[in-house]
């Protein structure tokens, strides 16, 4: 999906006029060359015509059309969603919004705001959900089981899905191609752990990940299902070799909190592979490495640190003269 359209931008509307698009292009080659695409999808659709070429853009994003030689077609996924959506049925394009994380803001504070029931499905109030995700909750509705007052209510079989690496991983931001990875490879590796975590508890909703909402805790994933709560910091590298750096701060937390602070390592992290099937791959291989209290671990023999940089800063005021 690119990178400008949000998911508060997804309305009810706007996914209802996605539907139509998709239904309105051709299938196979050599499809329609691109203006004429609009204006056919604008002639169908309604709506501001200057929002076409994104609708068009969200398709593509999303795996559905593709856009070749200056002509747009479905492809074979996006002929199987129209079909499914000609017979009325619209919940596999909400599968395919959720599967490419879409709604990956949304469906975290939905999942984070409620709780599980006995039977696995999540409660929500509803003020809370209708807050921090309308337009994932509009979509919701489109399934049977989904239920908005007096609480809401989101079956199993839905929490799971929005719950998996692949509905909460963000897309890449605007950022250096070099920092882009290294943060793209760090949030792969927040997002293995989180799944790691939720599928260890009950109440899924009770692991949050705090390093989306800030970075200055010193550890990026709180599991609050027991008390006193989990704090766990998540390392990762594209290649195999054990070796990652703790910020000052991280090892300050670690000092404090001891025997509630973990450290997970993944190696190996192929930004190329699928999140969902890497992660199987991973887990399958032995990650994550867990270093628990690493401020007691580090240096016993397993596990060793050096110190690599220091920072230098002046206390006090700075005097007038030269100060050599």
């Amino acid at each position: 999906m690119p990178n400008a359209i949000q998911s508060n931008w997804l309305t009810s509307v706007r996914l209802q006029r996605i539907a139509q698009a998709l239904r309105v292009l051709p299938s196979g080659s050599p499809g329609l060359p691109i203006d004429e695409a609009i204006r056919a999808v604008w002639a169908n659709c309604g709506g501001p015509h200057d929002e076409v070429r994104l609708l068009l853009e969200v398709l593509v994003g999303i795996g559905l059309i593709t856009l070749q030689d200056a002509s747009a077609r479905r492809n074979r996924a996006g002929d199987r969603i129209a079909k499914a959506i000609k017979n009325g049925d619209l919940r596999p394009l909400g599968m395919t919004f959720i599967r490419a994380a879409c709604f990956h803001d949304q469906a975290r504070i939905l999942v984070e705001c409620g709780s599980s029931d006995g039977d696995g499905n999540l409660v929500c109030p509803t003020r809370a959900a209708r807050t921090g995700a309308p337009q994932l909750l509009g979509m919701l509705q489109w399934w049977e089981g989904v239920q908005i007052l007096p609480s809401v209510v989101v079956p199993k079989h839905l929490l799971t899905e929005l719950n998996t690496v692949w509905a909460l991983l963000p897309p890449p931001t605007q950022v250096p191609a070099w920092a882009l990875e290294r943060k793209a490879v760090g949030d792969r590796a927040e997002m293995y752990s989180l799944q790691r975590e939720r599928t260890k508890v009950i109440d899924p909703s009770k692991v949050h990940w705090v390093a989306r909402d800030s970075d200055s805790l010193g550890w990026d994933i709180e599991d609050r299902s027991h008390e006193p709560r989990r704090c766990i910091e998540v390392k990762g590298r594209r290649d195999h070799e054990v070796l990652f750096f703790l910020s000052d701060n991280e090892w300050s937390k670690a000092r404090e909190v001891g025997e509630r602070y973990e450290i997970h390592f993944w190696g190996g992290i192929d930004l190329g592979r699928d999140p969902a099937v890497e992660y199987a791959e991973l887990t399958a291989a032995g990650y994550p490495l867990v270093i628990q209290d690493p401020s007691a671990e580090i240096g016993n023999g397993t596990w060793e640190a050096a110190a690599v940089t220091w920072r230098v800063t002046r206390k006090g005021p700075i005097s007038s003269g030269r100060g050599d």
